[in-house]
């Protein structure tokens, strides 16, 4: 009998299994060599985004500059910057460039923050510093004080000493912020303050009411940073007016399309309040526009018409809870016909910086009661607004993009970098 080899098959088998392997090895090999290659440009592309968002002191570096100025560039917002979660500072790198080629940042715009450190027994009456073009944070304790110095950087800071919880600690602790810049320092105290590098400071004794310690201080801020204002204007103006209506021209909001983010926040508002009119309106030095709107057909009005005024005035939410027994309003031209308004209540919308662009608001034709939840819905909503703006803000500081400057009622248009 012959015998059967029958290694043949096996070893075409081997020889075929091999073939697979060394063919599925070598795809293996391409395989990865792509992901590689892909994992590099991938982190090439990281590389070079990352290099697109820069440090303080890398584009402090780049200006050649000191930190600390860069430091103040961006705190006035000359340097658009946003905080990452870790609260450290980033710069987009196309916010750098233009001003390494021989542009200069703009002059940086009166603050508006204000800390006050004061007990509740004068808290309501420092909250009068918004009726001076302040956004007011008033604390109680010198440590919690002090974080919050630190983190929004304010132009004014106040300390109420009332000569036994020992706030006047909160100066060492001051001093040490050196990127403060031209903060003012007013410390209401019979006690000698210590000369400190740093902020100016201002002493007002204890005998002053701090009233008048706010009127000292308006004055001592007007004479330092010569703050402009308007003069015969028929209708009421913050001190830091010149430089609202800047920030208003600039905001990117000025004669633009109707946008449903703002249109349901005032459709929120005239359901909520059942009233008959609600607006989301900007204050131009001519023109009350109505960016949203609800009851009233036209684009805008004059300024001189606009109840917004005196929101904008105060610096605060503003309630009237019958236009024809405040003096302030009682011979208004809104209160005849053919508006016949009754009731008005607006608050601040502010942009990135602070400062007041316009106000939610709503009006009815009758006189109503507005109570503390009502206020507090309405300060809600115009928070709201203010919190979609200042997002875009910083949207567009990454993207290195400027917003449109309104000219002649129209819009200008996005520009680049």
């Amino acid at each position: 009998m012959n015998s059967i080899d029958i290694s043949a098959p096996y070893t075409g088998i081997i020889f075929i299994t091999t073939i697979i392997s060394i063919n599925f090895s070598v795809w293996n090999l391409k395989t990865v060599a792509l992901l590689s290659q892909e994992c590099l440009w991938s982190e090439e592309k990281e590389y070079h985004h990352v290099k697109e968002i820069l440090t303080t002191a890398q584009a402090a570096k780049l200006l050649g500059i000191s930190v600390r100025t860069a430091q103040l560039w961006v705190e006035s917002g000359a340097l658009p910057s946003w905080k990452t979660p870790g609260g450290h500072r980033r710069i987009p790198r196309s916010a750098v460039m233009p001003l390494i080629q021989g542009c200069h940042p703009p002059p940086p715009p009166t603050g508006t923050r204000a800390v006050v450190l004061a007990g509740p027994e004068n808290a309501r009456a420092w909250q009068a510093l918004s009726g001076c073009g302040f956004v007011v944070d008033i604390v109680e304790d010198s440590l919690l004080a002090a974080i919050r110095i630190g983190e929004i950087l304010p132009s004014l800071i106040v300390i109420d000493d009332d000569g036994s919880t020992g706030r006047l600690g909160l100066l060492d602790r001051i001093h040490v912020i050196n990127s403060l810049g031209p903060a003012l320092v007013a410390v209401h105290t019979d006690q000698p303050i210590p000369l400190l590098p740093g902020p100016a400071h201002l002493r007002l004794t204890r005998s002053l009411s701090v009233q008048a310690c706010i009127d000292t201080i308006q004055a001592q801020i007007a004479q330092q940073n010569a703050v402009p204002t308007l003069e015969n204007v028929p209708y009421p103006v913050g001190p830091n007016e010149a430089e609202r209506l800047q920030a208003v021209n600039t905001s990117g909001l000025l004669f633009t399309p109707r946008e449903t983010a703002f249109d349901r926040l005032i459709l929120l508002a005239a359901r909520l309040f059942d009233a008959p009119l609600a607006l989301f309106t900007l204050l131009t030095a001519t023109q009350q526009w109505f960016k949203a709107g609800i009851g009233y057909d036209g684009e805008s009005t004059p300024r001189e018409w606009s109840l917004c005024n005196y929101t904008l005035a105060a610096n605060e939410l503003t309630v009237v809870e019958d236009l024809t027994l405040d003096p302030r309003v009682s011979q208004h031209l809104t209160i005849d016909a053919p508006f016949n308004f009754r009731f008005y209540a607006g608050a601040p919308v502010r942009d990135e910086n602070g400062f007041a662009l316009g106000s939610v608001c709503i009006i009815d034709r009758v006189p109503r009661r507005f109570g503390e939840e009502d206020r507090d819905a309405l300060a809600t909503l115009a928070e709201a607004a203010s919190q979609i703006i200042r997002f875009r803000a910083q949207t567009r500081a990454l993207r290195g993009l400027r917003p449109p400057v309104a000219q002649n009622g129209q819009d200008a248009g996005w520009l680049t970098n």
